[in-house]
């Protein structure tokens, strides 16, 4: 089977063809794949690189043996949660539930400045279903969840929450209040803590850290809440590019990398690198200290933009240990266990952060009050006393 898919760009808000990709799938299931840039693109004043590690701007044709998709594709598909929406919103079997079809499925609907076509014209975009839904949207994601097969309002679910990663629920909306397009993250039925509270109190204790996050809103349906976190993807002009850490450190499997491997891509590929190297060591400290363990590579993106070029994006997915994994993907230096105040600080000096202990103690004096702020969230008592490990890091 041979799927040939045209790769657009919405950078500027008019779709415009960058590329195409071949990908050829053997009855084995092993596949292999090529990528060349379109022509007229390459030689275009807006032309960008998509990956610039693996994919330079050239005229050269890439190839990728299994599973023949470049990483920088599959970057724009969702992980656990919105493949399974996916794959139920356009009946795929087994068989074809593979990268290249759920990209053509995916066509225009994906976080981020690409889009795909089999044709070449592109896919007009989803329009996001409106907060006014959300009711509905929040019934319809808690009887998918529970493996529920008639589901009344399911197609505006099929329609607003196959596009995030994760594997939580939750749906891209537009908030009607403020304006603004959203991730709206949902409470899940497998939740033994109040995760969205946790998560708003957290996000919220970042900004107060100095981490540049997304603006957070959290909203009540009934005894239900929803964070609505406003999309850095999307530009009154167009759309940035979005290039995952696992993408560009080509992290494959089971990996073990440290917090200086993005310091590293960062430093190389950042047009502003000074700024987003101290950026990604304050959320480093944060995350140690609050015991932010899902940190992993996924959670770590560099945005492309037409006039800022690439930068590390906000801050976002912060959370205490609601797994109770103890232990972080990412290593700070030899291990992913909490360091140490002293040995941050020291980290912080052989990265030649300027001042790394100024921004250390404005991290420890924000998360301090981190008790308060998750009360003034209507975090439960209960859960808060789950998370006292943070106050002995302190």
């Amino acid at each position: 089977m041979i799927y040939r898919i045209k790769v657009w760009s919405r950078l500027t808000g008019e779709q415009r063809i960058v590329g195409e990709m071949v990908c050829e799938i053997a009855e084995t299931g092993k596949s292999k794949g090529v990528f060349r840039y379109d022509r007229d693109f390459l030689h275009s004043e807006d032309a960008f690189s998509l990956d610039p590690v693996s994919l330079p701007l050239t005229q050269d044709v890439y190839s990728r043996e299994h599973p023949g998709i470049f990483s920088i594709f599959e970057d724009s598909l969702p992980d656990d949660w919105g493949r399974r929406l996916l794959v139920r919103k356009h009946n795929l079997p087994r068989g074809k539930q593979h990268l290249p079809s759920l990209l053509v499925t995916l066509g225009a609907s994906g976080l981020g400045a690409l889009s795909y076509s089999e044709e070449l014209k592109p896919i007009g975009a989803w329009q996001d279903a409106s907060t006014i839904h959300l009711t509905t949207l929040l019934d319809a994601a808690e009887q998918f969840e529970r493996g529920e097969r008639n589901i009344p309002n399911i197609a505006l679910l099929l329609g607003a929450g196959s596009s995030p990663g994760g594997g939580r629920p939750k749906a891209l909306l537009f908030d009607d209040a403020n304006g603004v397009h959203c991730i709206a993250k949902f409470p899940s039925v497998k939740d033994h803590v109040d995760v969205v509270k946790i998560e708003a109190a957290t996000m919220k204790l970042a900004a107060h850290a100095g981490l540049v996050t997304p603006s957070v809103r959290l909203v009540s349906r009934g005894n239900r809440s929803v964070l609505l976190v406003s999309r850095f993807d999307i530009t009154p002009t167009g759309r940035r590019h979005m290039a995952s850490m696992q993408t560009l450190l080509k992290a494959q499997g089971y990996y073990q990398c440290r917090y200086v491997d993005i310091l590293n891509v960062i430093r190389k590929y950042s047009e502003e690198p000074s700024v987003d190297s101290e950026q990604l060591f304050r959320r480093m400290v944060f995350n140690a200290v609050i015991g932010n363990t899902d940190d992993h590579l996924k959670n770590f993106w560099m945005v492309y933009g037409k006039k800022e070029g690439w930068r590390l994006s906000p801050a976002f997915d912060l959370l205490p240990d609601v797994g109770r994994n103890g232990e972080h993907v990412l290593f700070f230096d030899h291990n992913g266990y909490y360091p140490g105040r002293a040995t941050l600080e020291k980290l912080g000096k052989s990265w030649g952060i300027r001042r790394p202990d100024r921004i250390v103690e404005e991290v420890f004096a924000a998360l301090t009050r981190w008790q308060e702020e998750f009360r003034d969230t209507g975090v439960p008592d209960k859960d808060i006393a789950i998370f006292s490990e943070i106050d002995s890091r302190l």
